[in-house]
C-alpha cells in the first residue's frame, strides 16, 4: 500500500472511530490526509502518530457541514498534491430522542454530515481513484443501516442510505479498480457517554459493542481483502440474521421499546 505520494484520506478523524482508523493506517505506514472539526484534538493525535509511526501526514481543520466542505477538501488536496488511494467516509453525528426535540438546524446538520459530505466526498475522488491501481472507499454505516430506529429516526434512516449507497455504488464499480465497503459496528467504546448508554442497553447493549481500536484493526483488514459489508462481533452478526427472519411490525415495536425516551 505504501507510495510515496500515496495517502488515505479519513474524516473526523480526532476522534473515536476515525482516530483509531487513522492509527491503525499508521501501523501499516499508509500516509494520512485527516480531516476533523477546528479546535479537536486532531492535533494531539499527529503528535501521537509522528511520535511512535513513519507515515506521512497531511491534515485539514474543517467542518463538513459549512458550505461546500466537500468541495474545500478536494480542493485542499490538490493544493497539496495528495493523491487519496484510500477514502474513508468516517464523519457522522447520531442523536437518541423524541423527533421533535431537536431543531431544524440540528437535523439539517446531521444530513448534510451523515449522507450529503459522503456523496459529495465520494463524487469528487471518485474519478481520481480509478486513475489508481488500486483504490478504496469505505463509507461508515451501522447496525442501524438494517433497522428502523424510533427515538434515533433520522440517525438510523442516514446510515440506511449510506448502506444502500454504498451496495449500489459497489456495483457500479464492479469492473473498475475501485473497491467499496461499507463498515456497520454495533456500539463502539468511544467516549464516556456512548459507554453509559451502552450500559443502559444491558446485556445486549455490553455484549455487541467493541473497542475502536479493535474495529479499527478488523475494519481496515477487510477492507483491504475487498470485504464489501464489514460487520464485526458475533452479535451483531445474530442481529442482521434476525433482521431477516423476523417481521417488520414486531422488529420496530421492539426497538421502539428499548429506545423510547420520555415525551
Amino acid at each position: 500500500m505504501k507510495a510515496k505520494n500515496n495517502y488515505a484520506l479519513i474524516t473526523g478523524a480526532s476522534v473515536g472511530i476515525g482516530r483509531a482508523l487513522a492509527i491503525e493506517c499508521a501501523k501499516r505506514n499508509i500516509n494520512l490526509a485527516l480531516v476533523a472539526l477546528p479546535d479537536s484534538s486532531l492535533e494531539s493525535l499527529i503528535k501521537y502518530i509522528q511520535k511512535n509511526y513513519k507515515c506521512d501526514i497531511k491534515y485539514l481543520m474543517l467542518d463538513l457541514t459549512s458550505e461546500n466542505a466537500p468541495k474545500k477538501v478536494y480542493e485542499w488536496s490538490k493544493k497539496e498534491q495528495i493523491n487519496i488511494n484510500i477514502l474513508i467516509n468516517n464523519a457522522g453525528r447520531g442523536h437518541w430522542g423524541n423527533f421533535l426535540d431537536y431543531s431544524y438546524e440540528f437535523y439539517n446538520n446531521l444530513i448534510r454530515l451523515n449522507i450529503e459530505s459522503v456523496v459529495l466526498l465520494t463524487y469528487l475522488f471518485l474519478p481520481d481513484l480509478k486513475k489508481m491501481n488500486q483504490s478504496y472507499i469505505m463509507n461508515l454505516g451501522s447496525i442501524a443501516s438494517y433497522y428502523p430506529i424510533p427515538y434515533k429516526t433520522v440517525y438510523a434512516s442516514s446510515k440506511m442510505f449510506i448502506y444502500s449507497f454504498s451496495r449500489a455504488l459497489k456495483e457500479e464499480l464492479k469492473n473498475s479498480n475501485v473497491h467499496v465497503s461499507i463498515l456497520c459496528p454495533g456500539p463502539i467504546l468511544t467516549n464516556q457517554r456512548v459507554i453509559e448508554r451502552i450500559r443502559c442497553g444491558g446485556f445486549w447493549g455490553k455484549a455487541s459493542s467493541m473497542k475502536s481500536q479493535k474495529l479499527a484493526k478488523i475494519a481496515l483488514k477487510k477492507l483491504l481483502k475487498k470485504k464489501t459489508i464489514i460487520t464485526p462481533g458475533i452479535v451483531n452478526k445474530f442481529f442482521i440474521l434476525i433482521n431477516r427472519i423476523m417481521p417488520n411490525d414486531i422488529k420496530t415495536k421492539i426497538i421502539s421499546k428499548k429506545f423510547k425516551v420520555n415525551s
